[in-house]
Formats: structure tokens, C-alpha cells, sequence
């Protein structure tokens, strides 16, 4: 009974430790999962026309209806990269043990594929990565809880995801562009217009203009704020998988643990941070 005993023991530990070694990848992967900036931006992204139209005249307006066409056109493709992404890291959350997410209703996002998108930085190279990462998803979703799985999952979706990640970057600075030169639009009308309302008789209208001019600009300051945490986060992403994929075969390490554990803290304050930034 006791030789029994002790090896329930020493079973227990095993098990236990393996589930405390994957703990790390499931925060990192979970955090991950959960950073919606991209989606946030692209929308935004997406809706500039609407935000600059009252601003624009003659040839400048025609060519933004142009541009907010395209724009629009692609909206969806664009979304589907960050769906992937998202959907990749509740995979390998769940594989490493993580029960919070119920992918069942994800799975239908994986049909069908995107165009390419050069005047917005996704060439074809980034569409061959997200398919690449909708085959990862569809082979691992259904494996065992296993550290092996993990294993493997991250070998074979480390290639497809660092390039969708590429893609992203991309994207976001693209949007970032795009809010540039929309906030020299708006603000760069005030700044002709509002001289010519400087009177006694057009006070009021002085004050609404000025006052709207305030509100937009602290509005660009805060996107472009967004800009800059949305980078950061994917850029650890990219960071805790690669260290992941390189330190696979040593995920009982603490060194490896507390790495992977600081990238999933890093996430989250990126996306706490995002939370709090108005506009």
C-alpha cells in the first residue's frame, strides 16, 4: 500500500507540474486572443469618409468616395485577418489546457479566403499566411489537450502567423496614414475657415467652431495613441510566439515560463491601456 502510495504521488506531481508548465502558454495565448484593437482600427479605418465628407469639395470629394469604395470593398477581407489570428491563439489556449473558449461557432470563419490589398500593405504573401493559418486551425482543433500538441501547433504555425502579423503591422500603419492625412483635412478647414468668423456678428459660430476644433483634435491625439499600443501589442504577439517556438522543447524551464509569462502580462497591459484611451 505504501509502494502505492508514494507512486499516486509521484504521478500527481507529474501531472501537476505538466499542467503548471503549460500555464504560461495558455495566459500568453488567451491574452492574445482577446487584444480587438486591430478590429477597432479597421473600422475606423474603414469609416473615414464618413468622418471627413462635411470637409471636403469639388476633386478632393470625388477622389475620397473613390478611396471609401475601396475602402469598404476590402473591410471584410481585412476583419478576417485579425478573426484568424484571434482564432489561432484560442486554439493553441485550448490545446495547452485553457477551457474558457467555445470555438464552435469560430469555425465557420475559416471558409472562403481574401484578395490582396497592395495600396493597403496585404500582398499576396500575407493572403497565402492567413490561408496558411486557417490550415493549422483546421488540422489542430480537434487534438488532445497535450503538451505535444502544443508542440507541434506552434512549429507548424509559427511561419503563416509571424507573416500575418507582418500584415498587420503593415495595416496599421497604412490606418495610420489614412488618420494623418484625415486630421490635416479637418483641421486644416478650421484653420482656413475659422478667420473669416471672427466678428461680433459671428461670435457664436466662432465659439462652436473652435470648440469643435478642440474636440477633434484631442480625438486624433487619442487614435493616434491607439496606433502606437496596437503596434506594441502585435509586435509581442509576434515576440512570445517566436520565443515560444524557440524555447518548445523546454516549456518546463522557469526561465522559459516567466518570459512567456511577461509577454502575456505585457498584453494585457496593452489592451488595458487601449481601454482606457477615449476616442
Amino acid at each position: 500500500m505504501k509502494i502505492i502510495r508514494v507512486t499516486f504521488v509521484l504521478i500527481m506531481i507529474f501531472v501537476l507540474a505538466g499542467c503548471a508548465n503549460l500555464k504560461a502558454v495558455r495566459d500568453y495565448a488567451g491574452e492574445s486572443a482577446k487584444l480587438s484593437a486591430y478590429t477597432e482600427l479597421t473600422t475606423r479605418f474603414r469609416d473615414t469618409y464618413k468622418r471627413e465628407q462635411p470637409y471636403l469639395f469639388g476633386e478632393a470629394d470625388q477622389l475620397a468616395q473613390e478611396n471609401d469604395r475601396r475602402r469598404k470593398a476590402a473591410y471584410e477581407d481585412l476583419m478576417k485577418i485579425h478573426q484568424r489570428v484571434s482564432l489561432y491563439m484560442q486554439a493553441l489556449a485550448t490545446l495547452a489546457g485553457e477551457n474558457a473558449f467555445d470555438l464552435s461557432k469560430e469555425i465557420d470563419s475559416l471558409s472562403g479566403v481574401i484578395k490582396a490589398y497592395p495600396d493597403f500593405g496585404i500582398d499576396s504573401k500575407h493572403v497565402d499566411a492567413v490561408a496558411g493559418i486557417a490550415k493549422v486551425i483546421a488540422k489542430w482543433i480537434t487534438s488532445d489537450y497535450q503538451e505535444r500538441a502544443v508542440r507541434d501547433m506552434v512549429r507548424e504555425g509559427n511561419e503563416p502567423l509571424q507573416k500575418t502579423l507582418q500584415g498587420m503591422e503593415a495595416l496599421v500603419r497604412c490606418y495610420k496614414k489614412t488618420n494623418e492625412n484625415e486630421r490635416k483635412t479637418v483641421l486644416g478647414f478650421f484653420e482656413v475657415e475659422i478667420p473669416f468668423t471672427d466678428s461680433p456678428k459671428e461670435k457664436l459660430l466662432n465659439v462652436l467652431a473652435r470648440a469643435h476644433v478642440e474636440a477633434k483634435t484631442v480625438e486624433y491625439k487619442n487614435v493616434e495613441l491607439k496606433y502606437g499600443e496596437a503596434e506594441k501589442g502585435i509586435r509581442s504577439i509576434a515576440d512570445g510566439h517566436k520565443k515560444l517556438l524557440e524555447s518548445i522543447d523546454r516549456l518546463s524551464s522557469e526561465e522559459v515560463k516567466t518570459i512567456i509569462s511577461n509577454f502575456a502580462k505585457d498584453i494585457k497591459t496593452i489592451r488595458e491601456n487601449l481601454q482606457k484611451i477615449r476616442g
